[in-house]
């Protein structure tokens, strides 16, 4: 930090931090009101029904009138929905989701809030098992946080893994794509395949490819297999609840591990088993997250947001085993390197283009 960032830096006071944190709880509690109007189906019936008043609402919802009302009113006053006469008695107003807002807050295959709405309701929800987690040393595990993080950590990825991983991602990186279109058809282990999204991806790219997703957890598999019947690839993608330490050896050409490299409580043990699950010439893809080469504070946003999910999720579950790596969520690049090469892999390239917004490539073979 220079001389000049000092003197341009804003003075520290009380007065700031508690402008600071009103801020945030605003935000927070538009969060929660959006998880509302989310699992609730408050927006889906407000576009597929059009402007509504709180008796419609409620009705098409199958929720209270009185609190259909104070839903909309707290949604036009926090700017998310539009009223079409604020002068109207209360219940002759009608509210209407503005369109710009459809996407962000229906489809998960556009960037959408939905994934950030529903995985901070999840960690706030295991705040007393994280306080006791912090005294003891131990950790919180991933089963505790239920079904909205499950599913918003499937849904943080989806839009790119289905959009671009397999037609653009996987094309721009020297020698995968080439040998996933190649005779005779290749194999590609999914591992830590979570809801199976990288998986699907790959198959719905290439047509002959075949596709083994492994993960520890029952429910993150039973969703992936779903997936894959919906997308149409059952029968070339299959996703099991296994270990990669009793998979085929030598077998797989390409293996991925998407954004969850950081997430393992023994890594470099993982990260070997991938290693005899692939041919001498074959690879292994990790996508994790794009940290800064060093520590660095105060830190940009993106930085802040892997500290938040490190401190509230990443960590806490990986420190529910031992021995534990307890990398945590900021994991940077010379760290993932070190794995590589403790787990036996020849290489490990650094792939900084293509990238996404928060994740950086690695390309590892043995």
């Amino acid at each position: 930090m220079t001389i000049e960032d000092v003197v341009a830096a804003p003075e520290k006071t009380g007065d700031e931090l508690i402008g600071r944190v009103f801020e945030a709880t605003l935000g927070m509690m538009d969060i929660l009101s959006i998880y509302l109007g989310d699992r609730l189906g408050l927006y889906r019936a407000l576009d597929e029904g059009g402007p509504a008043t709180a008796t419609d609402l409620a009705t098409r919802a199958g929720i209270d009138p009185r609190y259909a009302l104070e839903w909309l009113e707290q949604q036009a006053v926090t700017g998310i929905l539009e009223v079409d006469d604020v002068s109207a008695a209360a219940n002759d107003r009608r509210y209407r989701l503005p369109e710009a807002y459809v996407a962000a807050l229906l489809d998960i295959d556009n960037p959408s809030v939905v994934p950030l709405v529903r995985s901070a309701v999840s960690y706030a929800s295991v705040m007393p098992q994280l306080m006791e987690a912090f005294r003891s040393g131990g950790g919180v595990a991933w089963a505790d946080y239920g079904a909205d993080m499950i599913e918003a950590q499937g849904d943080f990825n989806r839009p790119w893994l289905v959009g671009s991983f397999g037609t653009e991602i996987l094309p721009a990186i020297p020698g995968i794509a080439e040998r996933l279109a190649a005779s005779p058809p290749a194999r590609v282990a999914d591992v830590a395949c979570g809801v199976g999204w990288a998986g699907i991806a790959i198959a719905g790219a290439y047509p002959s490819v075949r596709v083994d997703g492994f993960d520890i957890d029952e429910s993150s598999v039973e969703l992936a297999n779903r997936n894959a019947r919906n997308a149409g690839v059952s029968d070339r993608v299959t996703f099991r609840v296994r270990d990669v330490a009793d998979a085929e050896p030598a077998a797989y050409d390409l293996a991925v591990i998407i954004e969850s490299v950081h997430d393992m409580s023994q890594p470099r043990e993982v990260l070997a088993g991938v290693r005899r699950m692939l041919k001498p010439d074959g690879a292994l893809l990790v996508a994790d997250e794009k940290s800064e080469d060093a520590f660095t504070a105060p830190g940009s946003e993106t930085e802040r947001f892997f500290y938040g999910f490190s401190i509230l999720t990443c960590l806490p579950a990986a420190m529910t085993e031992r021995p534990t790596a307890a990398i945590g969520t900021v994991i940077r690049a010379d760290t993932m390197a070190q794995l590589g090469r403790d787990a036996g892999f020849a290489t490990v390239e650094r792939i900084d283009e293509p990238s996404t917004e928060t994740l950086r490539f690695y390309r590892l073979t043995p």
